[in-house]
């Protein structure tokens, strides 16, 4: 029996570096969505803010004032919803009065998109089939927005200006919550071990802003956690003991690292890259090549794989993070839905 799909990558190609030295150059990332994706025109009429107040540093209620300002300048119509609690912008959205010529829009980071598709997806009636999403960014990471060319909030407003939509994949996540479980819609990304580790590490270092990334890579890299679990790519077993495990739909992840080089929103699939127990000074040299652009995808201590579907079970509940939020444990399951999302790019 084969096993799963494997991402095989471009022969690295060496540079010169400081004093002449030989250095393995970056890898050159794959469009974020393939040329071929076929466009649609939408003629916005009225957008409804979602608007998470304490994204990034609290910025998102001044995003939000620009960005409604910039809309009804041009006509359109704005309805504000502002978030004051975890999951509440899932319920807004899954509320939502909807007619034609309305769209949707996340004004936060990575984490309030996943509730609003999450709102978008859990709705009775299929809207996610007529109406578009839009993305502004307000987070620390923004990984999604970055990727898209969304460097900030007037480039999110002419996109929904210019109307032009792209169809984008996301991934029904299903996990373990309070003993229940529980439904994510993932746009971005899902890490199981050192990566979510250093993610819970990282969100009692706020006040760093980015630098709180590699400060809780680094101290769970010392730590030196190995897991075992069994992991299902497409029903194809890996049963052993690993480091990571991190599922990306986007290229970048966290403080905008190039965690897949070759992900692309609407291939039909999801990557996912895969290390298994090896030393410390070993995870530290991969831990540098990510930071030097994304050169680690050519160390042999870690696999790249394509997905359609994907499970990992463990013997203890294990902590997960969806799209940049640490949010319950295993058993964690994973179908990749292809295409199913109209938004402004």
């Amino acid at each position: 029996m084969s096993g799963p799909e494997k991402i095989i990558f471009d022969e690295p190609i060496i540079g010169k570096g400081f004093l002449g030295r030989k250095r393995t150059l970056p890898p050159t990332k794959k469009p974020h969505f393939s040329i071929s994706q076929i466009k649609q025109n939408y003629k916005v009429a009225k957008v409804h803010l979602i608007i998470n107040p304490f994204s990034g540093r609290k910025r998102g209620l001044l995003v939000a004032k620009e960005v409604e300002a910039g809309l009804l300048e041009s006509k359109i119509k704005v309805e504000s919803h502002v978030t004051n609690e975890p999951n509440h912008a899932i319920k807004v959205v899954k509320n939502l009065r909807l007619v034609k010529g309305d769209a949707i829009v996340s004004i936060g980071g990575d984490g309030t998109f996943c509730e609003v598709i999450t709102g978008f997806m859990l709705r009775n009636d299929k809207a996610y089939e007529n109406f578009p999403l839009g993305l502004i960014p307000a987070g620390t990471g923004n990984s999604q927005a970055n990727d898209m060319g969304i460097d900030d909030y007037q480039i999110g407003i002419d996109k929904i200006l210019n109307g032009n939509l792209r169809r984008m994949d996301i991934a029904e996540t299903s996990f373990a919550l309070d003993g229940e479980k529980e439904i994510r819609y993932s746009h971005n990304l899902v890490g199981w071990g050192l990566g979510v580790d250093s993610n819970i590490l990282a969100e009692k270092m706020r006040f760093l802003g980015p630098l709180r990334y590699d400060i809780g890579a680094l101290l769970s890299i010392i730590r030196g956690k190995v897991r075992k679990a069994k992991c299902y790519i497409d029903g194809h077993l890996i049963d052993t003991s690993f480091i990571l495990l991190l599922i990306q739909n986007t290229c970048t992840g966290g403080d905008r690292l190039s965690l897949a080089p070759y992900a692309q929103v609407d291939d039909g699939k999801m990557d996912i890259g895969v290390i298994y127990q090896i030393t410390r000074r070993k995870v530290l040299t991969l831990f540098n090549q990510l930071k030097a652009g994304g050169s680690h995808i050519w160390n042999p201590n870690v696999e790249f794989y394509r997905f359609s579907k994907l499970k990992i079970e463990t013997e203890e509940p294990t902590a997960i993070n969806i799209d940049g939020e640490n949010i319950g444990t295993t058993p964690l399951e994973m179908t990749v839905l292809p295409s199913v999302l109209k938004i402004f790019n």
